[in-house]
C-alpha cells in the first residue's frame, strides 16, 4: 500500500512540474514577447553578462545559506544541495504563481519528502521570509529618497498600482515585526483574526490555524531573541543577495554601451521598483515589471534603447534563473525513476 501511495505521488510530482513548466514557458515566451534575443546577446559585453549570472548564482547560495542557518536552529542538518534545491523550490514556484504565493507550500512539500518536520521547514522559511522583507523595504525606502523617479509622479493611468504596492510591502513588515517583537501587538493581531472568523461560519475550523500561526511566529521571536548573532548574518547575507539582484539592470545597461550610466541611481530605481511589484498578484510580477521599467527608467536610459535593456534584464534576472531552477527540480524526480527501476 505504502509502494502505491508513493507512486502515486511521485507521478503527482511530475505532473504539477509539468504543468507549472508550462505555465513558466508562457510566461518566458510572453516575456521576449518575438524579441531577437541572440542577436542582443551577441551585441553585448559578453564579461558583464557573465558577471549577471554570477550575481545570480551567488543570489540562489545567499538564499541557500539563509535557509540552511534557520533549518540548524531547529536542529535539522542539510547538504549544501539541499538547501540550493529549496532555494531553487521558491525561486520557481514563486515565479509562476500570483503575488509569489506558492514558493514557500513547495519548499515545505520538499523539505517533508527529505524528512524534515513540517514545523521546522516553517520556522525556517518564516525567518528567512522576515529577512528578505525586512531588507527589500529597507532598499526600497533607500531608493524612494535617493532615486531620481518618485513614486508620485509616474505617468500612466495604472501608476496607482506602484503606490499600492510599495504600501503593501510596507504593511506586511510592520505586521511581520509587531507579532514578532510585540506580544501585545501578536495578542491584539490574533484576536482580530479571530473575530474575523466568527462572521464567517464556514471558516470557523480555521480558528486552531489562525492560533498555531501566531505561535509559530511567537517561536520565531523567542529563538531569534536567543540567536541575535544568527539573524543579523541573515541580514547581512539578504543584503548581499539583494545588492547583486539589483544591480544587474545597471549591468545589462552597460553591457549594451550605455556607458553614462551610473551606479547608484539606477541600483535606487530598481529598488524601487522591486518593492513596488513585488506584492502584486502577478505570476513573477510579469508584465507589471515591465510596464514599470518603462516609467521608472524613462530618466536614466535613452529612449532608442530602453526596450533592449529591459529585455536582457529580465532574461538574466528572471527568464534565465527560471529556467534554470525548473530544470534543477527535475533531476530528484528524475533519479527517484531510475531508483524505481
Amino acid at each position: 500500500m505504502l509502494t502505491v501511495w508513493k507512486k502515486k505521488s511521485f507521478w503527482a510530482g511530475i505532473l504539477l512540474l509539468l504543468v507549472l513548466g508550462a505555465a513558466a514557458i508562457r510566461i518566458i515566451r510572453r516575456e521576449l514577447n518575438g524579441q531577437d534575443l541572440p542577436a542582443l546577446l551577441r551585441q553585448a559585453d559578453r564579461g558583464l553578462l557573465l558577471l549577471c549570472l554570477v550575481c545570480m548564482a551567488v543570489y540562489a547560495v545567499c538564499d541557500a545559506w539563509n535557509i540552511s542557518r534557520c533549518l540548524r536552529l531547529s536542529g535539522d542538518r542539510i547538504r549544501p544541495v539541499q538547501a540550493l534545491r529549496y532555494a531553487f523550490a521558491g525561486f520557481f514556484f514563486s515565479s509562476v504563481t500570483p503575488s509569489s504565493t506558492g514558493g514557500q507550500p513547495a519548499q515545505l512539500y520538499d523539505m517533508g519528502r527529505d524528512g524534515i518536520p513540517l514545523s521546522h521547514g516553517a520556522f525556517a522559511l518564516l525567518c528567512a521570509l522576515l529577512s528578505y522583507q525586512a531588507v527589500s523595504v529597507v532598499f526600497g525606502l533607500f531608493g524612494a529618497v535617493f532615486s531620481p523617479i518618485s513614486l508620485f509622479s509616474l505617468p500612466g493611468h495604472l501608476s496607482w498600482l506602484f503606490l499600492l504596492g510599495f504600501g503593501i510591502n510596507l504593511l506586511l513588515v510592520f505586521f511581520l515585526f509587531s507579532i514578532l517583537f510585540s506580544r501585545k501587538l501578536s495578542a491584539f493581531f490574533a484576536s482580530v483574526g479571530l473575530r474575523l472568523i466568527r462572521h464567517f461560519p464556514r471558516f470557523s475550523s480555521s480558528r486552531g490555524s489562525v492560533l498555531r500561526f501566531f505561535a509559530s511566529y511567537r517561536r520565531v521571536a523567542r529563538l531569534m531573541k536567543q540567536h541575535p548573532d544568527v539573524f543579523r548574518r541573515m541580514l547581512l547575507t539578504t543584503g548581499v543577495q539583494l545588492l547583486l539582484y539589483h544591480s544587474i539592470p545597471f549591468l545589462c545597461c552597460r553591457a549594451l554601451g550605455i556607458g553614462d550610466l551610473q551606479w547608484f541611481p539606477c541600483f535606487c530605481t530598481q529598488a524601487l521598483l522591486f518593492i513596488s511589484v513585488s506584492s502584486l498578484p502577478f505570476p513573477g510580477a510579469a508584465g507589471i515589471t515591465e510596464y514599470g521599467y518603462t516609467l521608472f527608467y524613462a530618466r536614466l536610459i535613452p529612449k532608442g534603447m530602453i526596450g533592449s535593456a529591459l529585455l536582457l534584464s529580465r532574461c538574466f534576472s528572471f527568464v534565465i534563473p527560471l529556467a534554470v531552477s525548473g530544470l534543477c527540480l527535475l533531476l530528484p524526480y528524475r533519479r527517484a525513476s531510475e531508483n524505481r527501476r
